[in-house]
């Protein structure tokens, strides 16, 4: 999905903000996955504002309860990435918060990416790292939900070699995460969640 945008910030700001710059490279995907994603990525693009933010706590709504009801068959999978919901504790409120996230999965361990709540906005805001980054960061312990299974879990942010080997895996199931670090001014964490009854000698 990647795109040369023109050089001044007005001539950026209109073609991240247009409908028709939203088409996302994802491969064997159903029109429903594929159009919540080109709706995402257009309010990404843009400030945001407490629109935006209503919408987006709608959507996170609305996707909770699809994946619980159906056990993870629907909404539980973004192109080839599958996705769980991962429940961290909130570092302020100390209350849980459950939101999708996108995995890989490698020799039991889980792999994800803190991906920014928006993209860069030329002349305005700057992409931030999303809450639950903070609350894993606050507090690693958290829970897992895939389809019917639920388990307790540790996750450990990457740095180093190790964050780019996983960050070039992550890339190769889900190109479009590239998209969203061309975006922002910072680099995107690298999250390993491991469950807390993986046996190390099964590995």
């Amino acid at each position: 999905m990647a795109q040369t945008l023109p050089d001044t910030e007005d001539a950026q700001s209109t073609a991240l903000s247009s409908w028709s710059s939203t088409r996302p490279q994802m491969e064997n995907t159903n029109p429903l996955v594929e159009a919540f994603t080109r709706f995402n990525v257009y309010l990404y693009s843009k400030p945001p504002n407490k629109y935006v933010k209503k919408v987006n706590k709608s959507f996170l709504h609305l996707h909770l309860f699809l994946y619980r009801a159906s056990k993870g068959r629907i909404m539980g999978h973004f192109g080839r990435l599958d996705a769980m919901l991962l429940t961290t504790t909130g570092r302020k409120t100390r209350l849980p918060r459950t939101l999708p996230v996108g995995y890989v999965y490698d020799n039991g361990r889980y792999i994800v990416c803190a991906a920014p709540g928006h993209f860069d906005v030329p002349g305005g805001p700057k992409a931030t790292h999303p809450a639950w980054f903070h609350n894993v960061r606050a507090t690693p312990q958290v829970r897992v939900d895939i389809g019917p299974e639920q388990f307790a879990a540790t996750a450990r942010i990457l740095a180093g070699d190790e964050r780019e080997r996983r960050w070039r895996e992550f890339t190769e199931v889900f190109p479009f995460i590239a998209e969203f670090q061309e975006r922002a001014s910072r680099p995107i964490p690298v999250i390993e969640i491991t469950p807390d009854d993986l046996d190390p000698h099964e590995l």
